[in-house]
C-alpha cells in the first residue's frame, strides 16, 4: 500500500519528461505559433488532457521547456565561475561548454531563432532572472582577473557576453550558409575545434593585458 503513492509520482514525472522531451522537438520544428498540443500528445503518447493537467496549457509548457534550457546554460556559466583555477581557465571553461552544448543542442539553437522573430516574449522572464544570477557570478571572474592585472581594467561583462554569444551562437544559426560558401562539414569535429579556438583566440586578444 505504501507503494501506490511513490508508483504514482514516479509515472508523473515520467510524463512529464515524455511532454517535455516532444515539445522542445515540435516547438523547435514549427515554434510556438505552428506548435499544436495535439501534436504534442501524439508523439509523447499521452492524453492531451494531462499536458493541461501538469502545465496548464500550451504557454506555459512553452515557457517550461525554455527555462529547462536556458537553465542548462546559466548551469555551464556558474560551474565555470566555481572552478579552483584562473580567471583565464574559468572563461575558457565557460566559451567551450557553452559553444559545445550549441553544438550538442540543435533544438535549442532553433528555439532561439524562433524567440528571435517572436521578439522574446516568453524568455524575457528567464532573460531577466539570468541577468540577476549568473550575470553577477560571471562579472566577479572579470573582476577577479582585472584585480590580478590578467584583464584590462575597463572590461565590461555586458559587452563581452554579448561578443561571446554573437560568436557562438552565430556559427550555428547559420551552419546551413557557411556550408555551402566553404564547402565543408561545419559539424565535423575538427571544424567545431577550429571554430571554438578562433573564438577563444578572439577573446583573449581582447580581454587580456598585455
Amino acid at each position: 500500500m505504501t507503494q501506490k503513492p511513490a508508483r504514482i509520482e514516479r509515472n508523473a514525472e515520467e510524463s512529464k519528461k515524455r511532454i517535455l522531451k516532444a515539445a522542445e522537438s515540435i516547438f523547435a520544428a514549427r515554434g510556438f505559433d505552428g506548435a499544436r498540443v495535439d501534436e504534442i500528445a501524439s508523439t509523447a503518447q499521452i492524453n492531451k488532457r494531462m499536458i493541461y493537467h501538469y502545465f496548464k496549457g500550451k504557454q506555459n509548457l512553452y515557457r517550461v521547456v525554455l527555462r529547462q534550457n536556458y537553465q542548462k546554460i546559466m548551469d555551464v556559466g556558474m560551474e565555470a565561475a566555481s572552478m579552483e583555477s584562473s580567471a583565464v581557465e574559468k572563461v575558457a571553461s565557460f566559451i567551450r561548454h557553452y559553444f559545445y552544448f550549441l553544438a550538442e543542442n540543435e533544438e535549442f539553437v532553433r528555439l532561439i531563432k524562433w524567440e528571435s522573430l517572436q521578439e522574446r516574449q516568453y524568455s524575457l522572464q528567464i532573460l531577466l532572472d539570468f541577468s540577476k544570477t549568473t550575470l553577477p557570478v560571471l562579472a566577479e571572474v572579470l573582476e577577479e582577473g582585472m584585480e590580478q592585472g590578467i584583464f584590462r581594467r575597463n572590461l565590461d561583462v555586458r559587452h563581452l557576453i554579448i561578443s561571446i554569444n554573437a560568436l557562438c551562437m552565430m556559427y550555428f544559426t547559420r551552419q546551413e550558409v557557411y556550408s555551402i560558401l566553404w564547402q565543408q562539414d561545419m559539424t565535423s569535429e575538427k571544424t567545431l575545434q577550429e571554430h571554438l579556438e578562433h573564438i577563444l583566440d578572439l577573446t583573449f586578444n581582447g580581454i587580456l593585458k598585455s
